[in-house]
């Protein structure tokens, strides 16, 4: 029966702990954390010019805004898609093969066909769609390329919400599942008779085992939480 008691009192003493802990975490780790996102939130949309090494490791987006820009100084297409990609090298896993359609005089829109769209991201199947449209002429190319350069930054704006917004949500995970598992370990070392119960009894070890799978459940639970809600 004091075994049993010592047993309850432990997780009880362990749950009071860790719920303190969390609390405590909430208050001030939290804090921090949007201070850091405000801060990244204004460097991001400070006013500032980019070196030519930045420029050349920019996104999908300002891929497309590069050619919008080529397109506008009279260039065709599939030229300023050339010149365009010999500057952005971080993306010639997507725009290489184009690139080399396009050089043995094919229209864009021919490369863009003949190229498989092997390991695309949306962001990168998005641009290939409006290239592959644009490619038919018309008055509106630079207007699309724009637009679809501003949708992918709207994505990426939305994606950047969603993790600040489950940024609390993993660190409340790691809390609430870290501190008993080290209050726990620090009682065992401690505490010879909660030693006793919970490594040399089936009642103990049933605790540590059911502790554990509760645990683990949890975490995943929430994980998956997360990766739906992103």
């Amino acid at each position: 029966m004091s075994q049993l008691l010592d047993a309850v009192l432990l997780v009880l003493g362990a749950s009071s702990c860790g719920t303190a802990v969390w609390f405590v975490a909430h208050s001030t780790l939290s804090r921090w954390w949007t201070h850091q996102w405000v801060l990244s939130r204004l460097e991001r949309t400070s006013h500032r010019v980019l070196s030519p090494n930045q420029q050349e490791q920019g996104s999908v987006a300002d891929f497309l805004d590069a050619i919008a820009r080529e397109v506008h100084s009279g260039y065709s297409l599939t030229l300023a898609f050339v010149n365009t990609a010999e500057r952005f090298p971080s993306l010639a896993w997507w725009t290489e093969p184009i690139s080399l359609h396009c050089i043995r005089g094919n229209s864009l829109a021919t490369a863009i066909a003949e190229t498989s769209p092997q390991n695309w991201t949306a962001d990168v199947a998005l641009a290939t769609r409006t290239l592959s449209v644009a490619s038919n002429g018309g008055y509106g190319i630079v207007g699309a390329l724009e637009k679809s350069a501003s949708i992918l930054r709207e994505r990426e704006h939305i994606a950047h919400e969603r993790l600040a917004q489950t940024a609390q949500i993993r660190l409340s995970t790691a809390v609430l599942s870290w501190i008993p598992l080290v209050i726990c370990a620090w009682v065992i070392m401690r505490q010879s008779h909660t030693r006793t119960f919970l490594l040399h009894t089936p009642l103990g070890l049933l605790c540590i085992a059911v502790g554990l799978l509760l645990n683990i459940a949890g975490r995943k639970w929430i994980t998956r939480i997360e990766r739906t809600s992103t």
